[in-house]
């Protein structure tokens, strides 16, 4: 035990003394202090949202680049430069020194982290109690009550950590039936009845988009409505005013050329489905106008949630111009419950990154046992390369009905068996827009990428480095 606390001693020092923590520590306090401020963005709790974002996005890519350069330097360098040829003479296994040395480069590694986190919550902090800081100190009443209701506000939306729940996918089916029965009733009113063949090509391409989680298309008017179901959320939160979270585009799903629109919410309201059945039971808000591409949110009322843990949510589409509104899948319409604080979704936050840098490190030290440092490191960047690309390949979107496609979708799928995407670990989106990051996700991670995946790689990497002969490394 006193050789495995040395080597770890050993291994941090050494970091330390190379520069590079240094280095590091200054980037990182850099990245999350620059980047805050040169963040121009209208509404405060935007401001807040952005800046969150952007500065723990930065803190993970330089602490994930930092964690490969270093696992695949410590491991090469000592054999390159004999300096293992001194430990591996003592009685101390190999098995040892490489755990050694793995643990050495995380405790750099969340000394740098816990550092940068807590300058990011400090700025974020300062950002939120310089809100409407001077209409607080104003004569007028009204801009004080604005300037607290901006605040709570705040910490209602982005501030906090709220569970989501989607709305079920539905029957494709059964859905794409129901769209165009109500289309070709309304093509017979105005006098241009549909053929059989054109109400079968609508059926399959409506099938075909759900089916490949495309965008929830909304056409204009009344009788097109999108109905939304969730399901299995706590009976008990009829006594909570539920969020609705949405985010709709006009007429494409991309951020350029987007306009306000109007649309009417409604929810069914359980109490009433005995006397005015399924379809009376909706309660509809006066139309609202909502600048498209950009997320919104919506309080509801009490009451919403059925005694089989069911709420139903329906958009009706009134642009003006006669838009079509599309809903991507990923994005909403979800439903918003708080569950606990911002600081306690912010340590969670905290521990996926920590998983992810114990992975990273460990997979740089496998590599680097056994292999030159260049080698070593081109080899874990392909190896996460793959799972990158593997990620992209499997979206349904990407795709069209080739074979050539389905052969490269059917090959991406297989390749994520044993490639670890990091864009799983990518939290800041979930952080900044105020969602929970769920203990179960966080454990599915670990299990499922560090256990599954990471430690055999870490295994393969040790035995690999024990079998090693040492005397080859030595230069005539």
């Amino acid at each position: 035990m006193k050789a495995f606390r040395a080597i770890i001693a050993l291994t941090f020092r050494n970091a330390v003394r190379s520069h590079i923590f240094q280095l590091l520590l200054i980037l990182l306090l850099l990245c999350v202090t620059v980047i805050p401020f040169s963040v121009s963005v209208g509404k405060p709790e935007d401001l807040i949202r952005v800046s969150l974002l952007y500065s723990l996005w930065s803190v993970s890519i330089i602490l994930a680049l930092s964690s490969l350069w270093l696992g695949c330097y410590v491991m090469s360098h000592d054999i390159d430069s004999y300096q293992i040829h001194m430990v591996v003479s003592k009685p101390v296994s190999r098995i040892t020194i490489w755990i050694g040395k793995w643990l050495g480069i995380n405790l750099l590694n969340f000394i740098l982290l816990f550092v940068a986190m807590l300058t990011v919550y400090g700025m974020v902090m300062f950002r939120y109690h310089s809100a409407g800081k001077e209409d607080m100190l104003a004569d007028r009443e009204l801009a004080r009550q604005n300037a607290r209701a901006e605040k709570e506000r705040i910490r209602s939306q982005v501030l906090v950590g709220r569970k989501s729940f989607l709305p079920e996918r539905p029957d494709a089916e059964a859905v794409a039936n129901d769209i165009v029965r109500r289309r070709s009733e309304e093509a017979a009113k105005a006098g241009k009845p549909m053929s059989e063949d054109a109400r079968l090509k609508m059926r399959d391409e409506i099938k075909n988009r759900i089916e490949q989680k495309m965008p929830d298309e909304v056409l204009p008017g009344i009788s097109n409505a999108q109905t939304w179901v969730f399901k299995d959320v706590p009976s008990e939160l009829n006594k909570t005013n539920l969020t609705l979270r949405f985010r709709p585009y006009l007429g494409k799903v991309a951020s350029e050329d987007q306009n306000d629109s109007f649309i009417q919410w409604g929810v069914q309201v359980p109490a009433f489905v005995k006397t005015a059945g399924e379809e009376g039971a909706f309660v509809y808000g006066a139309p609202e106008m909502y600048f498209t591409g950009t997320f919104h949110e919506k309080d509801l009322p009490q009451g919403v949630v059925s005694e089989d843990g069911v709420v139903k949510i329906r958009a009706i589409n009134l642009d003006r111009a006669g838009g079509k509104h599309y809903y991507q899948v990923a994005d909403g319409p979800k439903l918003l419950i708080p569950v606990c604080s911002f600081e306690m979704n912010y340590l969670r936050a905290m521990l996926v990154m920590m998983i992810q840098l114990l992975l990273l490190s460990g997979l740089a030290c496998a590599f680097g046992g056994f292999l030159t440092m260049p080698t070593a490191v081109f080899m874990v960047a392909s190896y996460l390369l793959f799972g990158a690309l593997s990620m992209v390949l499997t979206d349904p979107s990407f795709f069209t009905e080739s074979a050539w496609d389905k052969m490269g979708q059917s090959l991406a799928q297989m390749l994520l068996l044993i490639v670890i995407p990091l864009q799983h670990f990518d939290v800041t989106d979930l952080l900044s827009g105020g969602d929970l990051i769920e203990f179960a996700f966080i454990g599915e991670l670990f299990y499922k990428y560090f256990l599954l995946r990471g430690v055999p790689l870490f295994v393969f990497g040790i035995w690999l480095y024990w079998r090693r002969e040492m005397g080859s490394a030595v230069r005539k």
